[in-house]
């Protein structure tokens, strides 16, 4: 937010409904640098609908484990390179 020198919370103005992946795609975030996005609290896909006056964050990589634990998503987003990953899916 700092370097793109937005106010917080940054509140932009949906006039049908998106999905998150075109949420951030219109806010510039590559999607590489998300490793999870919440919809009004609840864990969601990128390709989850986002309706106007929903509530958005997107959390980047390298959330710590107990947060991960904490926050509802230890196992969301293994395949994105750039996130946490279970000892178990790193051996292929």
């Amino acid at each position: 937010f700092k370097e793109r020198n937005w106010p917080v919370p940054l509140i932009v103005d949906l006039a049908e409904p998106t999905t998150g992946a075109d949420l951030a795609e219109r806010l510039e975030i590559p999607l590489e640098e998300v490793e999870i996005l919440f919809i009004n609290g609840d864990v969601q896909r990128p390709a989850a609908i986002i309706n106007p006056g929903d509530r958005v964050a997107f959390v980047p990589p390298g959330c710590p484990g107990p947060h991960r634990m904490h926050l509802g998503f230890y196992n969301h987003n293994q395949d994105n390179k750039y996130s946490f990953r279970k000892k178990d899916s790193l051996e292929s």
